[in-house]
């Protein structure tokens, strides 16, 4: 059962090649972002398995649940009300819009934007709107299906014949500087595939143990490595930071020789449209079960048929999805994803520490008993 998380941190650190992280850390590559990485490999190990820890001690319960139980009523909303709408909620939104447009604007710059966004938008608010369950096996089919490609191109990308090793290593001989506190906030976002754990963790049952869980170090680390050094040796240094859609850039310089597979910028994309969505589905998913919680209390991870709350919470999200696209572009959604990342970082600091006084609490009940 503990493979589903893996999943999460798995396709989190692959959907971070296509966001804004690879951006702020390319923007800091002469100034801190080498140690910052560094610095936040350490914190990211020590976030996400310790939180996976502190959740391994409450099988079948979601943070809600485990909230309600150890704090006042007052407390536990405030919580649950604000993970949902300030960290949830907005991750789907940014990631939505940004890549409905970097989708529109390398297959079909004439398309409305507001029709590409709201094609995407309505399937990513079915999928959100299913049961728990449900969710999670679509998790699991989406991973399987694409992990595959994506590896391999990536791979392809690190072996290339074109990428300048020299131009890699001037980087990297950049660690001496002082680690920049943005290339940390957004390097730690890619161990934040546990963070699913908040809704998750009711599918597990008692008994279950995290195995493997080095993995999700493993993942972060790999990921974090690729998603700063390939672009670097591929475009140079400098020339690095003149590209917008930078891994779209780097995957538009490779070529393949498989079948009818040429340029690897066409499936790059298209298994990218189905990560961004599996994203959008799951932070989506997340801010309904928490919203509905708040309202109604205690939800089921298998619900057949699907709570008509849960279809009309999903289309008023998607509606600001859609209100988001009309107040913003890409330059102000960046700004504004820079600014979602280091709220992320504290919150999941918070977290951990509130996961900790929760588990304290378990052992003195146990002790009492």
């Amino acid at each position: 059962m503990s493979r589903y998380t893996y999943y999460h941190v798995l396709y989190v650190g692959m959907i971070n090649i296509m966001m804004f992280v690879p951006s702020l850390l390319i923007r800091d590559r002469f100034n801190g972002a080498v140690s910052g990485m560094l610095v936040a490999m350490v914190i990211g190990t020590i976030l996400s398995l310790g939180t996976m820890a502190c959740f391994e001690r409450f099988p079948g319960l979601g943070f809600p649940e485990i909230c309600d139980r150890y704090t006042p009523h007052w407390f536990s909303q405030i919580n649950i009300l604000f993970a949902a709408l300030c960290l949830w909620l907005p991750a789907g939104i940014i990631v939505i819009y940004a890549y409905s447009e970097t989708v529109r604007m390398f297959f079909y710059p004439d398309i409305n934007p507001f029709l590409n966004l709201g094609l995407m938008a309505t399937a990513a608010v079915w999928a959100c709107s299913r049961s728990t369950r449900t969710v999670q096996f679509i998790h699991e089919v989406m991973v399987i299906l694409s992990s595959p490609l994506l590896i391999l191109f990536i791979m392809k990308a690190i072996f290339n014949e074109n990428i300048n090793w020299d131009a890699i290593r001037y980087v990297a001989g950049y660690v001496n500087k002082p680690p920049s506190f943005d290339t940390i906030v957004a390097s730690t976002f890619l161990f934040s595939g546990y963070l699913s754990l908040l809704i998750f963790n009711r599918l597990y049952t008692v008994g279950f143990k995290f195995r493997f869980r080095w993995v999700v170090p493993l993942f972060g680390v790999l990921f974090l490595l690729v998603t700063f050094f390939v672009p670097i040796g591929f475009h140079g240094t400098v020339a690095v930071q003149n590209y917008v859609y930078l891994w779209s850039m780097t995957a538009d310089s490779m070529m393949t020789e498989y079948g009818f597979i040429n340029r690897v910028l066409f499936v790059f994309l298209l298994l990218f449209t189905g990560l961004s969505l599996l994203f959008v589905m799951n932070t989506w998913h997340t801010t309904i079960m928490l919203l509905r919680y708040s309202i109604n209390g205690a939800t089921q991870v298998e619900e057949d048929p699907v709570p008509w709350i849960n279809v009309w919470l999903g289309v008023g999200i998607g509606l600001l999805a859609l209100l988001f696209m009309r107040v913003i572009n890409l330059e102000r959604n960046q700004h504004f994803s820079e600014g979602w990342l280091v709220l992320r970082f504290f919150v999941e600091i918070y977290f951990l520490f509130l996961m900790l006084y929760f588990v304290r609490k378990q052992k003195k009940e146990q002790v009492h008993l």
